[in-house]
């Protein structure tokens, strides 16, 4: 079964630059076909969210981002029919 990506923001964004980057992610996932398994955008996500200053990793069936400097989720992405 495919799987349709969606974004579940868990914090607001810090700065308008992380916002845009929120809001280009939604975009990306607006766009985005049906996938096998949603943590095939992680390579995705981490160039928008890049390393030093976020953490991308994957769970079983989907992706969190975090603030390097945070312990809470900045926001997940998970199959929208979980």
């Amino acid at each position: 079964m495919l799987q349709l990506p969606e974004l579940r923001q868990e914090l607001p964004a810090s700065t308008p630059e992380e916002a845009a980057r929120l809001t280009e992610l939604a975009q990306l996932l607006a766009t985005t076909a049906p996938l096998p398994d949603v943590r095939d955008l992680a390579p995705a996500v981490r160039q928008l969210f890049p390393e030093p200053a976020y953490e991308v990793g994957c769970g079983g069936s989907h992706i969190w981002l975090h603030r390097a400097d945070e312990a809470g989720r900045l926001a997940c992405i998970i199959d929208r029919h979980q």
